[in-house]
């Protein structure tokens, strides 16, 4: 049965397939991207605003953290009942509203979009379907390109999204966008016999902690999102600082701890942050560039471009790690491709 599984499993299909999908994604279009960067450059956004549900809620908080480091613009992560079901009203004329939705139907989120435009917003839509009703009522819409994913757990959908809003990064320090995503991408598929093992990890613990800063953190809920969704564990996100606001009282042995560290200044921070934590549990687990880690990866040349490599060894391992457990990861429990909330 195990075996049958895996070798029919479509979530890790899809997650094996993304290295591919990074490799085919060359946008010739940047006008599109020109034009955000002037938008930002001449100063006629001042703020951004992100709304989106589930695992694009995840890739907002990405964004939130990219765009306030690289470009300067605080951003703020609006939960959409803010406009949905309090009927709030703001003045958007100098605000960028970025709506990232794989699906393109979530109802709250097309109904932001209307309201948000009437609010004079300058409206990005996200997604990766190129017949979404939000294109209406938004001012750009960036294809994620990656392709119909079947599966009810997002996986390439949520990492090409991130190689978007990387790309509008990107864009405004003038890299060479094109060229930079190729060669991540063939790495990635040079990589992809290198896969995370299963050993060492006790399926039989569901509680624990996954820490990280910066943009680690926003990887760390979508890590824990998966956690949920398909392994049935409560792996609780927590910013590596904050958790030692209270949180920390909860770790002790048979207590998972995972911390992810990226290489720029917040991400170096987390492990000088765990020094304490890690002494209370016996399940310490980090995912680095750490080699002799469990959970190593190997850096690009540009740190920002880290999380896709993270995410790219990630999702195939909590399908297998899942599968394992003796779980269906096509068929998590009680969940559906799109969730109508409003």
């Amino acid at each position: 049965m195990e075996n049958k599984l895996k070798d029919s499993s479509l979530v890790l299909e899809e997650a094996l397939s993304i290295p591919y999908c990074i490799g085919k994604f060359i946008d010739s279009d940047l006008n599109k991207y020109n034009d955000i960067y002037k938008l930002i450059e001449n100063k006629k956004i001042k703020f951004i605003v992100t709304l989106a549900r589930g695992t694009s809620d995840c890739a907002a908080l990405f964004a939130s953290y990219i765009f306030a480091k690289y470009l300067g613009l605080p951003t703020y992560s609006m939960p959409p009942s803010i406009i949905t079901l309090e009927k709030s009203k703001f003045d958007f004329s100098e605000a960028l509203v970025i709506i990232i939705t794989q699906s393109g139907l979530s109802k709250d989120l097309i109904e932001c979009a209307k309201k948000t435009k009437n609010m004079s917003a300058t409206n990005l839509l996200i997604s990766n379907n190129t017949n979404s009703p939000i294109i209406n009522e938004s001012h750009y819409f960036f294809n994620i390109n990656a392709g119909e994913e079947k599966s009810i757990a997002a996986t390439k959908t949520f990492v090409m999204t991130l190689l978007v809003l990387i790309k509008l990064i990107l864009y405004s320090s003038n890299q060479k966008i094109n060229s930079l995503i190729t060669q991540l991408g063939d790495e990635l598929i040079n990589e992809a016999t290198s896969q995370w093992s299963l050993n060492g990890i006790d399926s039989s613990i569901n509680t624990g902690f996954i820490l990280g800063r910066g943009i680690g953190f926003a990887l760390s809920n979508e890590i824990s999102l998966k956690f949920k969704e398909l392994s049935q564990e409560q792996i609780e996100p927590f910013s590596s600082a904050e958790v030692m606001h209270g949180p920390k009282s909860l770790v002790e042995n048979s207590f998972k701890l995972f911390t992810i560290s990226i290489n720029d200044n917040s991400g170096r921070t987390v492990i000088d942050d765990s020094v304490e934590l890690k002494q209370y549990t016996n399940m310490y687990y980090e995912i680095s560039s750490n080699k002799k880690s469990p959970f190593f990866y190997k850096p690009f040349n540009l740190s920002i471009l880290d999380p896709i490599i993270i995410m790219t060894k990630f999702y195939p391992w909590i399908v297998k790690y899942s599968i394992n457990k003796g779980l269906d990861p096509d068929n998590p429990r009680y969940l559906t491709k799109v969730t109508q909330t409003y």
